[in-house]
């Protein structure tokens, strides 16, 4: 909004709240700020005009000045904090493949990841990245285009690469730009988009083979158990006939990773933990695969084969007679009379000679004759009245 005239009391208010009126654009966006330029001088004298306490409308409306201020001081502790790390004084990101060795250097790949997994595996840590982040963010959007800005364009395309490449490490799925704000998603996304940056989150596949490789590999530890368990967390959810199995080793190697982000399990013991946990795995799926219960049966005969209460073949007894019995309803269900006729009635296509219905059934009610009607309702020949 652009004021080119004095207002006072309410109008000015109504000015400021129609700026910042929320308005989400038609890709779903949201606006986060309004902007108003003062020609003539009203919001000098904001507090006055509206005969607020100061307090109470400190943060209502700022000076760009101010912002920008706010901006660089927030980017100067952004550097420190999340880019000034390591030996080479920087924080190389997925899309900086360059060390001061060049291009191609053995350490321009392996920085990155051991940056992501090492500084940001204590979820605390990483909630206070991406907080950071966002107040940043928020701050580029309200001052993005000034000309001031491109002193800062590389720091802040850096920490937003860093950022992204974050969300994509510990998000189930790969994370490419989605949650950026319009102009800084602009800022980065050719460059992400080229370099595959959201693409790198590893999943491998959770098998004794699997871990056993990634034990014999360069590379942090908490990278390796952070992509075994989210290869499991995936496999939990796209194999739908082993997910009943599956589902309690998988509540145990988040355990595992968990107590891992706590620092009360090391790194090589919570690789051990998951190389059983693999073994267990392959076990119940071959088990599965020769077994004639169904998934949901096998899953119980799983959890209970253990049980010495049960002996020996107890479970398996227990579990079989328990799904037979329920496939005997199930069976019953679907020949039952009425059930054919539901489903008759709903679809629209049935013949009306192959509907079953109920036969009509007249309880005379207590103390009273039985009607003298048959049970079709009224003949067309009933006593007429004189």
């Amino acid at each position: 909004m652009y004021l080119d005239k004095p207002m006072r009391d309410h109008v000015l208010l109504q000015a400021i709240a129609r700026v910042n009126r929320p308005y989400p654009n038609p890709r779903g966006g949201q606006k986060r700020i309004g902007l108003v330029v003062d020609y003539v001088g009203v919001l000098r004298d904001l507090r006055t005009a509206l005969q607020f306490d100061s307090s109470d409308v400190s943060g209502a409306i700022e000076d760009l000045d101010r912002l920008m201020d706010d901006f660089r001081e927030r980017l100067a502790a952004a550097t420190r904090d999340y880019l000034n790390v390591g030996p080479q004084s920087e924080a190389r990101i997925p899309a900086d493949t360059t060390t001061e060795h060049g291009p191609g250097h053995p350490g321009a790949d392996e920085h990155p990841e051991q940056v992501v997994y090492t500084r940001f595996f204590d979820p605390e840590k990483r909630k206070e990245f991406f907080a950071s982040f966002k107040d940043l963010e928020d701050l580029w959007e309200i001052l993005s285009p000034s000309a001031e800005l491109r002193d800062h364009i590389d720091i802040f395309k850096r920490l937003t690469l860093l950022y992204t490449a974050v969300r994509s490490a510990y998000s189930d799925r790969p994370v490419l730009v989605g949650d950026l704000a319009v102009k800084t998603r602009k800022l980065v996304q050719e460059e992400a988009a080229s370099s595959g940056l959201g693409l790198r989150a590893r999943t491998v596949t959770f098998d004794v083979r699997t871990v056993r490789a990634l034990q014999d590999e360069a590379g942090p530890v908490e990278a390796k158990v952070f992509n075994l368990v989210r290869g499991l967390r995936q496999e939990v959810e796209d194999d739908s006939a082993m997910a009943p199995v599956l589902r309690p080793l998988r509540a145990r190697a988040e355990a595992v990773l968990e107590s891992m982000q706590k620092r009360t399990t090391a790194g090589l013991e919570a690789m051990t933990l998951l190389d059983a946990l693999a073994g267990e795995k392959e076990a119940a799926v071959e088990a599965a695969q020769d077994s004639d219960l169904t998934p949901r049966a096998f899953a119980a005969y799983w959890a209970l084969r253990n049980d010495e209460g049960l002996g020996p073949s107890g479970p398996r007894q227990a579990v079989q007679g328990a799904d037979e019995h329920l496939r005997a309803r199930l069976e019953g269900a679907r020949r039952s009379p009425t059930r054919r006729t539901s489903a008759a009635r709903r679809d629209p296509g049935t013949p009306a000679s192959s509907v079953m219905r109920p036969r009509d059934v007249q309880t005379p009610a207590r103390g009273r004759p039985a009607s003298p009607w048959p049970p079709g309702g009224p003949a067309s020949g009933r006593p007429s009245r004189r």
